[in-house]
């Protein structure tokens, strides 16, 4: 299967780029910037998803199979800051990649990567949120995303495209940046264990239960709805299981080489914080056999490794 990968660069589209190829598709890992010169086995495409004529030329000299659409401003901090970049890229470089299948008249699948944000507010409810939940998203991100996949399954139904709307929930690995919650508690344990920092991590609200799933894990799923026959439509990916930030917290200090004092920091609270954040999954098990298998205590563990194993001295000189 020829598979174009957008935002390949990415967190998750490195993981995504290897195990396509470890599956024996034929890779395309769609960028910006180049930064991927030495994975073997893959070709490279440089353009714009926000740049109609750029993502049409490229789609088309590809011919792809398949395309799992991952680039995206991902950054709910940097959507407040500019929505209206985070809008274009989320939500004007997701329609243009549908246009262009719909453009070049051949079958081309697209698995379109939202996020459970999307839901917003309706995680009230208190128990665990399916694919036909009401999207009432609270921030810049999550309005760009769930307009992006209603848009995209409006043109699906009325142009006869496969397309298949994801929305995972929180995940984490080696790998992923600072300005989320197990990276961010992952970097600053590690610089403390390094000396480079006071022995206090400041943090916001630990009461909230949130649904998290390692990214090796939600790349298999990407890849199953890829591979299989599935029907357009929305499907979440999750664990199912709400955790305590608290207590992921703890757990992760209980790792760590010295000891660390917390500070809770009122700053740091999200207004429209929802206590119980969780999914379900029966939809996608139910369609393609999926579910995490990744332990989760070890899953933080290999998080706090690799970020031990990061300059941070380096960082700071640049």
């Amino acid at each position: 299967m020829r598979v174009l990968v957008t935002g390949a660069g990415g967190f998750v589209g490195r993981y995504m780029v290897t195990e396509l190829l470890r599956r024996g598709h034929e890779v395309f890992a769609g960028v910006i910037q180049d930064g991927m010169n030495g994975t073997v086995g893959v070709r490279h495409i440089g353009f714009d998803v926000t740049d109609f004529a750029q993502t049409k030329d490229a789609i088309c000299q590809v011919r792809p199979d398949g395309i799992v659409h991952l680039a995206a401003q991902s950054m709910v901090t940097q959507s407040w800051s500019d929505p209206a970049a985070t809008v274009y890229v989320n939500t004007i470089g997701t329609v243009n990649v549908a246009m262009a299948i719909r453009e070049i008249g051949r079958p081309v699948k697209m698995v379109n990567i939202g996020t459970s944000e999307e839901y917003g507010l309706a995680g009230k409810a208190g128990f665990p949120l399916m694919e036909d939940a009401e999207g009432q998203p609270q921030n810049p991100y999550a309005s760009s995303k769930l307009a992006a996949g209603q848009i995209v399954l409006q043109m699906a139904a009325k142009d006869n495209l496969n397309i298949i709307h994801v929305r995972p929930f929180n995940h984490f690995g080696p790998g992923q940046r600072v300005g989320f919650v197990i990276s961010d508690f992952a970097s600053q344990i590690s610089k403390i264990e390094q000396g480079l920092a006071p022995r206090i991590i400041r943090v916001g609200n630990l009461n909230v239960k949130r649904d998290f799933t390692d990214v090796r894990d939600v790349i298999l799923a990407y890849a199953a709805l890829l591979e299989n026959s599935v029907q357009t439509g929305t499907y979440n990916v999750c664990s199912g299981i709400p955790r305590n930030i608290g207590g992921i917290l703890n757990g992760m200090i209980e790792m760590a080489k010295v000891s660390i004092d917390v500070e809770i920091d009122k700053s740091r609270f999200r207004p429209s914080d929802v206590p119980l954040f969780v999914g379900s999954q029966e939809k996608i098990s139910k369609t393609v056999g999926w579910r995490p298998r990744r332990d989760f205590a070890e899953s933080l563990q290999e998080t706090m490794d690799w970020w031990r194993q990061q300059d941070f001295t380096a960082a700071a000189t640049e």
